[in-house]
């Protein structure tokens, strides 16, 4: 029998508020056509007799994008026959979730809900505010090795609050009293097992839930004939799983792309990667598939930074060590500021996170600085030492030389002239030049080399590096003639 809970104290910031707008965004983006996120057809015709279970696994943390996909089974079940929703939590923590709001909605529910912990094998835990959730499922369940509780922290990105934790402790009492007085202060195992892998007597952990199963299948086949309190009367489900239609949801393609990137580590490194990517366009002509990809990274790792409790400052400073980085790699001064901006980037890494709970680590921070301060102070000189061509040829002296376009030109990019690889930018007839263009420099701006288009034969064309042989006539190559005989060939005709 469900419970009410009491009601929530008012509570706004600015945190929150973000993470509703992200919700928001998720929950748009699965309802938009082709952003499907089941993993079977739920659309297909089932036999009004047959029994129809909805399972949607949750793993990882529980972030607005799972807290969206959740909303939307429950909203949807009813409207296509579905007899029992079981959720299956396995995750880290909650992160920007309100789920004392989530938990009306399931306590709400007109189709009967199960929460599963879970699956056996993988000591799956449920603590912080999903507690909230079994207590408002009409089925409790758990796997034999599962483990639950504690209560706090409700969510890692909201600062730990005396009233907050007494705010949902009475709300956990209210829904699940036997739950609350076990699991609230400290992780219990729903089952003890003793020497030899047998099972103990049952516990009380054991004894607060409805069901502890090893798998799935066997929760569906002991809840076949169980009646249960939802919040439109008794229900009592016949689930027959052997003539059912068990469905398994997954979050929609924006969902999992939102939801991978909830994670502090990963977090963190769509920052760093993100912006090591758009630096290294600061040094290319033009704007390149390696700038949209850091794009791409920033505004994921954006989001991220939206739900996780950051450091400003520390992000701040970890922003300021790779433009530090940059800027070092433009002057090629590899000194102070190259300390400077290790320095930066360390303190920034090692302060990211405004929690106790969720950090970057010492490792990850190493690895990481290493491997930017061997892209920058490395990897790019020698990718700038390679565009700068031979020392003893500057761009003037390429005015009239013959080349060939390496990487597209749009209108910037690289050309083959004179034995090494230079900054260009097309001049001739169209938006682009194709890879393997023939092009011809006929002129210069700055340390870019303006081209055109060039056919080899040209009577104005000049000799040199890169250019085509000349021949006695003008207007041919060599293997143009086609009563020459082929190299090699001492036949006559």
């Amino acid at each position: 029998m469900r419970a009410p809970a009491p009601a929530l104290p008012p509570a706004a910031s600015a945190r929150r508020f973000v993470a509703l707008l992200v919700t928001a965004a998720a929950l748009l983006l699965a309802l938009a056509p082709g952003a499907s996120g089941t993993t079977t057809d739920t659309d297909a015709q089932v036999p009004a007799d047959e029994p129809v279970v909805e399972i949607l696994p949750v793993e990882g943390y529980l972030d607005p994008p799972t807290e969206a996909a959740i909303r939307r089974l429950l909203d949807e079940a009813p409207e296509q026959g579905v007899d029992l929703v079981v959720l299956q939590l396995r995750h880290d923590a909650v992160v920007s979730v309100d789920t004392a709001a989530l938990a009306d909605a399931i306590a709400e529910s007109a189709v009967p809900v199960a929460v599963y912990v879970g699956p056996q094998g993988t000591a799956a835990p449920l603590a912080g505010g999903a507690l909230e959730l079994l207590a408002a499922a009409d089925v409790r369940s758990a796997a034999i090795d599962a483990e639950l509780g504690p209560l706090t922290p409700l969510d890692v990105s909201d600062a730990i609050s005396d009233e907050a934790d007494a705010a949902a402790l009475a709300r956990l009492e209210a829904r699940w009293p036997e739950g609350a007085a076990l699991f609230a202060d400290a992780p219990r195992s729903a089952v003890i097992v003793g020497e030899g892998g047998a099972v103990d007597a049952p516990t009380q952990a054991e004894l607060a839930l409805d069901r502890v199963v090893p798998r799935l299948d066997a929760l569906l086949a002991e809840l076949d004939g169980v009646e249960v309190e939802t919040s439109t009367g008794t229900v009592v489900l016949e689930l027959r799983a052997d003539e059912g239609d068990v469905r398994f949801r997954s979050l929609s393609l924006p969902g999992r792309i939102l939801h991978a990137s909830a994670s502090p580590a990963f977090v963190y490194l769509l920052l760093v990667v993100g912006l090591g990517m758009l630096l290294f366009e600061v040094f290319q002509p033009g704007f390149g598939v390696a700038g949209f990809a850091g794009l791409v990274a920033v505004a994921l790792g954006g989001v991220g930074l939206a739900v996780f409790p950051v450091t400003w400052w520390a992000v701040a400073l970890v922003v300021l060590g790779m433009v530090l980085y940059a800027v070092d790699t433009a002057i090629a001064g590899f000194g102070l500021v190259t300390v400077a901006a290790t320095a930066s980037l360390v303190v920034g890494s090692l302060s990211f996170y405004d929690s106790d709970v969720v950090a970057v680590g010492g490792w990850l921070t190493g690895l990481t600085t290493l491997t930017v301060l061997g892209f920058f102070v490395i990897g790019m000189t020698v990718i700038l030492r390679a565009q700068a061509g031979p020392v003893d040829v500057t761009v003037d002296d390429l005015v009239g030389r013959a080349g060939i376009v390496r990487s597209v030109l749009n209108p910037e990019g690289h050309v083959y002239v004179d034995g090494a690889l230079w900054r260009a930018r097309w001049t001739g007839d169209g938006r682009r030049a194709k890879v393997g263009t023939p092009v011809r420099v006929h002129g210069t701006d700055g340390a870019v080399v303006l081209v055109e288009p060039f056919e080899p034969g040209d009577a104005d064309a000049p000799t040199g590096a890169g250019a085509p042989a000349a021949t006695d006539d003008p207007t041919t190559v060599p293997g143009d003639d086609p009563n020459s005989a082929p190299p090699g060939d001492g036949s006559s005709t």
